[in-house]
């Protein structure tokens, strides 16, 4: 093979293995607030060390350690996941990676009755061997993107394969290990210790996907809390308002007495005046959302309450039944996110007012629940990758509120429509839910 035609291959090849790791990024991790612009030159510099390494004709396995912290370094730059989840994810990858590599340069080495060399890291790949690992290292990284859909959509047997199938592989080949170690065969040897770099690579992915299940738990754990202080704080609030009213009606009578008597003296002026006086103390009485289903009402009551305290007009048109067949903490990520999306962005208004608003309507008709938010801001937004973030002094959090709403949204197979302008940040979500 020509100098020329090799160098075409060898930027093939890093082409894809650039695209392999954006891919499983994308599948597995969550992008932070850093512009798009760095992360595709941080992924360019991956395609550049790839290059090196094919067109230096680098053995295998010795730059492990590059690829470890090349990959590493770009998941702790650009994406928002806990340290475990990014580890882990560049653990898979460069396991993944050598695997295959491992697999095919020793399949083809063994077709030609090659002599393979005493240890891995001196075995060189040939062309034909480094486009077979490519292939199998993209279908390796479909299949496990495969697997992850197959769990969001709880189609849990292929998947839970994993949990009985890799163990049992590593056990095998281990065991199988000792034999050909005795009989001194190089090619199986090679070829078993692919296999354990394959099995563990199913091992860290069921690990990565476990322990995504364990913060998707938590972050659930930590709304039902959340939730359950609203609902304390909505009780509070409604037996306030009871109090509250049965003492004006303990005093009502007192009041009609004192009006009728200025009346009936023709001081009209007083009686006006003592009117005034009951309208002035009444105002500070709890105005308490009672829309007949408790969760939403407990989200309406907490919502209106802290737009009071920032000067925000509030205004609700709820119509829905009292029971509605949706998970109560997804409804409260949805609403919930909503309304604090809302209320931080009327704060983040400057100048006056009376120009801040909110606008709530949440209608249910033939199984469909539609959520409307409408709220005043600045007319400040982010479009990034067709997705709408607002614009925060603390730029780590930027769109937070609105992904997780996508996400429990697309979990209902719903719509998420974002439609902003100038003045108003209008999110309509409709859900289509089927009764149980």
């Amino acid at each position: 093979m020509t100098v020329y035609y090799q160098l075409v291959l060898d930027t093939i090849l890093s082409c894809a293995e650039t695209l392999i790791l954006f891919q499983m990024y994308r599948a597995f991790l969550r992008r932070n607030s850093r512009p798009n612009k760095y992360y595709y030159l941080g992924l360019f510099s991956y395609f550049v060390f790839q290059l090196v390494t094919y067109a230096g004709r680098w053995p295998l396995f010795s730059a492990w350690i590059y690829y470890l912290l090349f990959t590493l370094l770009l998941a702790c730059l650009f994406f928002a996941d806990t340290l475990q989840i990014k580890i882990l994810v560049t653990y898979l990858f460069v396991t993944l990676h050598y695997s295959c590599k491992l697999a095919c340069s020793t399949f083809f080495m063994a077709l030609k009755h090659a002599d393979l060399p005493s240890v891995p890291s001196h075995l060189i790949q040939s062309p034909l061997s480094q486009i077979a690992a490519c292939i199998v290292f993209i279908l390796f990284t479909w299949l496990f993107i495969y697997f992850r859909s197959m769990r969001r959509h709880n189609k849990y047997n292929l998947y839970s394969a994993i949990t009985y199938l890799a163990p049992a592989g590593i056990l095998f080949i281990v065991i199988h290990q000792f034999y050909l170690r005795t009989a001194g065969q190089t090619a199986p040897f090679y070829l078993s210790e692919s296999g354990i770099l394959m099995c563990t690579s199913f091992a860290l992915f069921y690990l990565i996907d476990k322990t995504e299940m364990i913060d998707e738990a938590s972050e659930r754990s930590l709304m039902a809390s959340k939730l359950l202080e609203h609902q304390k704080d909505y009780y509070k609030s409604v037996e306030k308002s009871q109090h509250e009213v049965a003492a004006m009606r303990h005093d009502l009578k007192n009041h009609l007495h004192c009006i009728a008597s200025f009346i009936e003296l023709e001081q009209y002026h007083d009686a006006l005046h003592y009117i005034e006086e009951i309208y002035a103390n009444s105002r500070h009485l709890s105005s308490t959302v009672n829309i007949g289903n408790n969760l939403i009402s407990i989200l309406l009551n907490d919502a209106k309450e802290r737009a009071s305290q920032n000067n925000i007009r509030m205004t609700v048109n709820v119509m829905v039944p009292p029971d509605l067949p949706i998970d109560n903490v997804d409804l409260c990520v949805i609403l919930g996110n909503l309304l604090d999306n809302a209320r931080e962005a009327c704060c983040r208004m400057e100048g006056n007012e009376e120009d801040r608003f909110i606008e709530v309507e949440i209608v249910f008709r033939k199984s469909f629940l539609i959520i409307k938010v409408t709220n005043s801001f600045n007319g400040q937004y982010i479009l990034k990758e067709n997705r709408y973030e607002s614009v925060k002094k603390d730029q780590h959090f930027c769109g937070i509120g609105l992904s997780n709403v996508r996400t429990t949204v697309e979990k209902y197979d719903g719509e998420m429509k974002v439609t902003p302008n100038e003045k108003e940040f209008v999110v309509t979500v409709m859900l289509m839910l089927l009764g149980n």
